[in-house]
């Protein structure tokens, strides 16, 4: 026994699927007793169970318990109507056929509006399959859905208040936690007594932030706009633990004074992040609170910038312009020489950058997380100033996908095909040959709702093995009650959990034998299940095979390599004409549009990846990765493009646009060429043979995702031999030429940004070569 539960905690370490499946093994037997029982209605037993197991298993609904109740009862109402019109249209065959296809389609393409929408589909799909397969027409949907009814009674206060999922509020847990131990790092004030060593505090959280991302990676398919957020955010939080912990280990007497204000402010603003996290960030307050030490930590950047460059003016020997936020030094640091030049200062230049991302991204979250529940329904982004609504939006996101590119539209004709094809092939043979067809289906629609790591091979391999298993256990103990009772919640039990704990096919088996179970149960003679006929089972299998090919999804791993292509390719070309702005090329404006174009395209893909039921074949960690890879290369285009941007007083000249196009499109963005660049001549090469070897490096990745033919870029280490600061500063000390510090400072800061990209290729190759891999697997494989 001491094995058996060491096994199943190093398979399940927080119980969570044995929990999932705990639920319906209880009350799927429950609702099934009433309904068969007490009321001795075969429909209302039938629907009273499946409709149980479709809520508590087959539904997946992002959020807090109040929008998961609304998701909820909007799937009952939903389910109610689809039995309805399923029972109305079950004759004439034709007409039964065709609405398969009609409402499989609908149902199934509705997925793409919102992560509310997709995580009801598979459960609401299932009532209407239920409605058109089994006998009884018309005359049955009183009773059919007084067993729907039942199921939802009793189901919804389960699935919202028992065991609700919390792998995302541990992720969300771990981030804030992460933030106050960054902002602990930040801190100038030595640490309390007995508080610990705020760098292994660091460590620590940065490691559970880690572990909390892999727990929460296990499924995807209920990612809202915030959770996605909030996988983006733990990636950029392991980016900036890693700058926190080089540049703030010393003690922070050496940095500048307004790097010491910078590193104060960042503290508050990441202390703001974390509450934001681990309370509720839709609340107004904690919104507005985030939006003004988004404004305080802008002030900070730019007096950190002005700070720098009355360092590189006093460098030139001439006097120093000091600017009303800076003044001349005062803390005693030098402002000469290459070597002495502000290396704090220039961390923390970079650090503002990275915290600057941080705070947005934690800012969007809070965003999302306070749009209303109709809003999250409708798949409605949190842009306040839109004027669509809630029905417009979706309306808006459902055409943008009516492409016949469109993965999300293939799926859902092919799973529409594949349900009508089950169908047709139940209503051209005799009702038991239905009955093996439509469990066929059902099945089918199972193995999609559950997979977390199932091929089409592995998923129907399953349902042949359960049917096979399912009538000899039947034709063994033949339709004994008690028996059939006890065994009821065990395979409901072992189907529910063992795909995550055992494997996919010993849960597709229990699922087709838990069926198999309860239609004996039911009506043992009418059925004759007992007397298993080898034809009609070799019918049934030969239909799921063909229905499972057709349904089951497959190509949103391709668009991502393809989005993966775009956004790259476009953000690496951003990245180039940004620094070539520096010094006097303009940015196209077209140039920035597609890049952010592209960005939005990348995160539309990642959304469909994440929501397509099917194996994946690269770890979340990886895909997630690769897309923010791409964001951060096209926020640097942004950040280097606004560094010739003039900006109003009191906003930062040097950081993240709103917008990659109104970076590159405003007033004076050419107006930075320097009159005279012959003392930096060596730091212009050093930033144009840098920036060639980044972008086409970027470029090469590109073409990689783009064809399978196309060689990968070759390993690399980051350009780190010329350090910016040892070339910049040199050539402008001692020049007596002031206005050569604002070229000097640009070249500067665009160095630091091209650096911070540069330091991701070595570990995104390996993540290309992984999707490489997965994209040459075989359809049928998947």
């Amino acid at each position: 026994m001491r094995w058996e539960w060491g096994w199943l905690r190093t398979r399940d370490p927080h119980w969570a699927s044995l929990r999932r499946a705990v639920r319906p093994a209880v009350v799927v037997p429950a609702n099934f007793a009433v309904g068969s029982q007490l009321i001795g209605d075969a429909q209302v037993a039938t629907f009273a169970a499946f409709g149980s197991f479709a809520m508590l298993l087959f539904a997946n609904f992002p959020g807090g318990r109040r929008a998961r109740l609304a998701a909820y009862l909007l799937l009952a109402g939903v389910g109610a109507g689809l039995i309805a019109l399923g029972s109305a249209v079950a004759s004439p065959d034709w007409l039964a056929v065709v609405m398969m296809a009609v409402v499989a389609f609908v149902v199934l393409f509705a997925g793409v509006v919102s992560s509310v929408v997709n995580g009801g589909v598979q459960a609401a799909l299932l009532a209407f399959i239920l409605a058109v397969l089994l006998p009884g027409g018309v005359a049955a949907t009183p009773h059919r859905l007084a067993g729907w009814g039942l199921a939802a009674a009793v189901s919804i206060p389960v699935a919202v208040l028992v065991w609700p999922p919390g792998d995302r509020n541990l992720l969300r847990a771990a981030a804030g936690r992460t933030c106050r131990a960054l902002a602990g790092m930040l801190r100038l004030t030595p640490p309390e007594p007995g508080a610990g060593d705020p760098l292994v505090a660091l460590r620590r959280a940065a490691r559970e932030l880690r572990t909390a991302f892999r727990t929460s990676a296990a499924n995807t398919s209920a990612l809202s706009t915030g959770s996605r957020l909030v996988v983006r955010l733990a990636d950029e939080l392991e980016w900036l633990a890693t700058l926190v912990g080089n540049a703030c280990a010393d003690e922070p007497t050496g940095w500048s004074e307004q790097g010491r204000r910078l590193r104060t402010t960042a503290a508050e603003a990441l202390d703001a992040c974390a509450a934001a996290l681990t309370h509720d960030a839709s609340r107004s307050h904690v919104r507005a609170e985030l939006a003004g030490w988004q404004t305080e930590l802008a002030k900070a950047r730019r007096a950190v910038a002005d700070e720098a460059l009355d360092r590189l003016r006093a460098a030139t020997g001439s006097p120093t312009t000091g600017s009303p936020t800076t003044g001349s030094p005062t803390d005693g640091s030098p402002t000469d020489g290459a070597g002495e030049f502000g290396r704090p200062l220039y961390a923390a230049h970079e650090l503002g950058y990275a915290i600057a991302l941080v705070v947005s991204t934690v800012q969007a979250i809070a965003d999302a997380d306070s749009r209303s529940w109709w809003n999250r329904l409708a798949g409605r982004r949190a842009q306040p100033s839109t004027a669509f609504g809630a029905v417009a939006a979706a309306q808006q996101v459902a055409a943008g996908h009516v492409d016949r590119h469109s993965v999300w539209l293939q799926n859902s004709i092919r799973g529409a095909a594949g349900l009508a094809l089950a169908v047709l092939l139940a209503r051209v043979v005799d009702a038991q040959n239905a009955f093996w067809i439509g469990l066929g289906a059902l099945s089918v629609i199972r193995s999609n709702a559950l997979s977390t790591g199932a091929t089409v091979a592995r998923a129907l391999a399953g349902t042949a093995l359960g049917f096979a298993v399912g009538g000899a256990l039947v034709a063994a103990i033949g339709t004994s009650p008690p028996l059939l009772w006890t065994l009821l919640p065990v395979a409901i039990l072992v189907a529910a959990s063992a795909p995550a704990l055992i494997s996919f096919i010993a849960g597709q088996a229990a699922f087709t034998v838990f069926t198999i179970i309860l239609f004996n149960i039911i009506a043992p003679a009418g059925w004759r299940i007992g007397v298993v006929r080898v034809e009609d089972v070799a019918l049934g299998c030969a239909a799921s095979l063909v229905a499972g090919a057709l349904f089951w999804p497959r190509g949103a791993g391709q668009a991502l390599g393809a989005a993966y292509a775009e956004a790259y390719r476009s953000a690496a070309e951003f990245l180039r004409q940004s620094i070539g702005s520096v010094s006097g090329r303009p940015v196209r404006s077209a140039t920035a549009a597609a890049a952010n174009a592209a960005g939005m395209r990348l995160d539309d893909a990642l959304r469909q990846y994440l929501a397509e039921q099917g194996a994946k074949h690269v770890p979340l960690a990886s895909v997630t990765t690769l897309a923010n890879a791409a964001t951060r290369l096209r926020l640097a285009g942004v950040a280097i493009a606004a560094l010739a941007t003039p900006a109003p007083a009191g906003q930062q000249v040097d950081g993240p646009a709103p917008t990659a196009a109104t970076a590159a499109t405003a007033p004076g963005a050419t107006s930075a060429a320097p009159a005279d660049g012959r003392r930096l001549a060596a730091a212009a090469a050093v930033l144009d043979r840098r920036t060639t070897q980044v972008t086409d490096w970027y470029r090469a990745l590109a073409d990689g995702f783009a064809r399978r033919d196309a060689p990968l870029p070759p390993g690399c280490e980051p350009a780190a031999a010329e350090s910016f600061l040892d070339v910049v500063v040199p050539a402008v000390d001692g020049c007596g030429d002031p206005g050569q510090a604002v070229r000097a400072q640009q070249l500067l800061w665009s160095g630091q940004y091209l650096g911070d990209v540069d330091v991701l290729r070595p570990g995104l190759l390996a993540l290309a070569t992984e999707v490489r891999a997965a994209q040459a697997i075989p359809w049928w494989r998947r």
